[in-house]
């Protein structure tokens, strides 16, 4: 009821305000007047009464809004953690020549899918779209389920089956970009409740899986283990420690060749490598340095660039930028480097370095270097890999031969098979013969240079426009 409604009701009723002369007109006014603003009165309380509990009402429904939001957001990041590779670990059992690794990636895939299920549950929707991803990953987990457990039991996969987990491959992928659809809701601010709500999107997103598309955009590749960390203690930056003012010094040396002005201290990095933090500006460009508070050492280098809106094409990077990088490492103090990958787009060069021993590649220690296509000038580094990481290692002499490695693969390969040290669950690394092989995609599979088992396959895949990496 509003507030006019309210006001007219307790005016005073208006036969009652014609002439009305007399003790007993007096009497019946009073009367009429006091039932009115006693009605007036139970209206007031009833109004409060009927807000109040509105209001409770509201309240309630807020509350249980925010409690089915919980619910829902939990269901999908768990949709989301089990979608992640699930489509790679597919591939990766498709190429797998080895039983165990076969019946391990299995299991997995077997876990995410069971997760999956349980979590689409969780919408209670009965929208086409869904039912079929649930279709999908319930069939997805009992094969997988089945096939380790045969594996397990000695017998191999057929080609069938082998091609029939890639094609589950492509699905899974149709799968996660629905997904990651929803995430962008996510990423507005969107709740899943509510009108427009991330709910609404969630059901439309997966109206693919009836005529699912498998089309992939062009990539950028970030080179294998670029990820892989093993300690977080920078072993390789351990040196005497220095002050502020020195680093400035370091920065000097570290930069002969460029214009550098305005070196500005701005603070410590406190992570796990130390660092002094510097803001400059090299050929007019504004950077950001780090160096290292124990040996001075060069940990990371980013300077603005306008290259960017050159035009979009993947290609390798060009031997030049490829012998700038190795040089700019050299001065840096980074000797026996070799570029392990490149690649280039939008006027720049992304150049994974990599320390060898005794012709042995030591993936754990990588140096990624960023260099300007149009004069090959280095305009990045970060050293975060070769930090934790580097040191003398004894280096087992291989068992097996290079060409005894590749007869364990199940696709043709590409390479001869190069030596290398790979970081293998956490602190341990094993040495390899790499072998890079393409069979709808690429594949780098790793073969144990001692035992020749397989032990190790990255997938390229394509990260959205964001870079091309491997799983």
């Amino acid at each position: 009821m509003s507030t006019k409604q309210v006001r007219v009701f307790c005016e005073e009723p208006q036969d009652n305000k014609k002439n009305k002369k007399g003790k007993n007109g007096k009497v019946v006014k009073t009367a009429v007047l006091g039932t009115a603003f006693g009605l007036c009165a139970s209206a007031i309380v009833g109004l409060s009464v009927a807000l109040y509990f509105a209001d409770r009402t509201v309240q309630t429904h807020e509350t249980y809004q925010r409690q089915m939001d919980a619910v829902y957001s939990r269901a999908y990041y768990d949709l989301l953690d089990g979608a992640s590779g699930l489509g790679v670990t597919l591939r990766k059992i498709g190429v797998s020549n080895s039983p165990r690794m076969q019946q391990s990636l299995l299991y997995e895939v077997w876990a995410s899918a069971s997760l999956a299920e349980n979590s689409l549950a969780m919408f209670e929707s009965q929208d086409d779209g869904i039912l079929q991803a649930q279709k999908f990953v319930n069939q997805l987990g009992d094969y997988s389920q089945s096939l380790a457990r045969r594996v397990g039991n000695g017998t191999p996969l057929t080609p069938e089956e082998r091609e029939k987990l890639i094609k589950m491959g492509d699905m899974a992928d149709v799968y996660m970009n629905a997904l990651e659809q929803v995430q962008d809701s996510l990423g507005e601010g969107k709740m899943f409740v509510g009108d427009g709500g991330a709910l609404e999107g969630f059901t439309s997103a997966f109206s693919q899986f009836s005529d699912p598309s498998f089309e992939y955009p062009e990539m950028i590749y970030d080179g294998p283990f670029s990820d892989a960390l093993e300690s977080r203690e920078p072993i390789a930056f351990m040196g005497e420690e220095i002050t502020a003012q020195t680093g400035v010094d370091f920065i000097s040396d570290y930069f002969k060749g460029y214009e550098i002005q305005n070196v500005e201290y701005i603070g410590d990095g406190n992570g796990d490598i130390p660092t002094f933090n510097y803001s400059l500006l090299v050929d007019g460009a504004d950077a950001f340095i780090q160096i290292s508070r124990h040996g001075g050492k060069l940990v990371a280098f980013n300077m603005s660039t306008s290259d960017g809106a050159e035009q979009a094409v993947k290609q390798e990077a060009g031997p030049t930028c490829q012998q700038n990088a190795l040089a700019f490492a050299d001065r840096l103090g980074f000797k026996d480097m070799q570029v392990v990958w490149s690649s280039s787009m939008n006027g720049e060069c992304y150049i994974n370095l990599a320390p060898v021993q005794n012709g042995v590649i030591l993936y754990s220690d990588l140096v990624k270097v960023k260099v300007r296509e149009r004069d090959s000038r280095v305009i990045g580094l970060d050293a975060t890999h070769y930090a934790f990481n580097h040191r003398d290692r004894q280096i087992p002499a291989p068992v097996i031969t290079a060409a005894q490695a590749g007869e364990r693969l199940s696709l043709p390969s590409e390479s001869d098979g190069r030596l290398a040290l790979i970081p293998l669950h956490g602190m341990r690394e094993v040495l390899t013969y790499e072998f890079e092989c393409h069979s709808d995609g690429t594949y780098f599979i790793y073969i144990d240079a001692l035992s020749g088992d397989e032990v190790n396959i990255l997938y390229v895949i394509d990260d959205n426009g964001m870079g091309m990496r491997t799983m």
